[in-house]
């Protein structure tokens, strides 16, 4: 990294620590903290480009192990998670994560520090018995990535192959849809991965929601992965080399990423009038939810 900043060190420093040795002000960069045994070197650059996505610039990167954390400033608007109000259009996140998984982060909307994550551990699932469950911070590609830079896993679970199963069946049935005059409900189960079947009576809901888990029994995110390493497998705009320095959890979240939005699709079938088919679909994602929640 091309700067460097020494700062004393009178105690080993934590992930909120090296928050507070981060500007707001300078978005978009990379900090790597190197403690020594009087000083903290500070080693900062800019968030490598990439057309993909922010995060893809760090795709790969492995760092010293003399470096015990890593950090970044992101900007950018701010929207409410359920409603996708704006809640601001200068909001900053300053997200520290250290080689013995504390993660520690902060969110600023116009200048004002609303929301501070806690230093804590993000290889464990489970808040201990009596504390407040929280959605580890910023979870997603970046902090993916700084995770794997630190040789560590990515944190959390990778994502339902129920979900990737679900998508590519709607991104077939789309595809149907604007290339037919008419889309059928037999068309569309005819697309679906798991083959759930057509005979004289159309497939129950259950019937439909058991191929759907059946085609996702048949998928393994480590696997695909392993493939996409050895070139055998290519997941969306990702190089071989890039699926090797990935774990399966970040693998899974980067392929699902790249299925199309499923409102979309409903949203695009009501519009070329297959308004039968999207209620169908819709009926067929709220069973395979409840039942992956009955499941957890």
């Amino acid at each position: 990294m091309p700067h460097l900043t020494i700062h004393q060190l009178a105690n080993m420093p934590n992930a909120r620590d090296f928050i507070q040795l981060m500007p707001l002000e300078d978005e978009f960069m990379l900090y790597g903290f190197e403690p020594n045994t009087d000083f903290l070197s500070v080693h900062v650059t800019a968030l490598p480009e990439d057309s993909r996505t922010p995060a893809a610039g760090l795709f790969g990167i492995c760092l010293p192990e003399s470096w015990t954390a890593v950090g970044t400033v992101l900007s950018g608007t701010a929207t409410h998670p359920e409603d996708e109000d704006s809640l601001s259009s200068k909001a900053r996140v300053r997200l520290v994560v250290t080689r013995s998984g504390d993660s520690c982060t902060e969110l600023s909307l116009d200048g004002a520090i609303v929301n501070q994550q806690p230093p804590s551990d993000s290889n464990s699932r489970h808040s201990p018995e009596g504390e407040h469950d929280h959605v580890h911070p910023t979870q997603g590609m970046i902090t993916d990535c700084l995770h794997r830079m630190l040789g560590l896993p990515s944190p959390g679970a990778a994502p339902s192959l129920a979900t990737l199963v679900v998508g590519v069946w709607l991104n077939e049935v789309m595809q149907s849809a604007m290339s037919l005059e008419e889309v059928t409900w037999e068309r569309a189960v005819a697309l679906h991965p798991g083959e759930p079947g057509l005979g004289s009576v159309s497939p129950s809901l259950e019937t439909m929601t058991e191929a759907t888990f059946r085609a996702a029994d048949q998928l393994d995110w480590e696997r695909m992965r392993r493939r996409a390493a050895r070139g055998e497998f290519q997941a969306t705009a990702l190089r071989s080399d890039e699926a090797e320095w990935m774990d399966a959890a970040m693998f899974g979240r980067w392929v699902a990423s790249s299925v199309p939005d499923i409102p979309a699709i409903l949203r695009t079938l009501h519009r070329l009038g297959a308004d039968h088919v999207a209620e169908k679909i819709s009926a067929v994602l709220q069973s395979v939810q409840q039942a992956r929640m009955n499941a957890d």
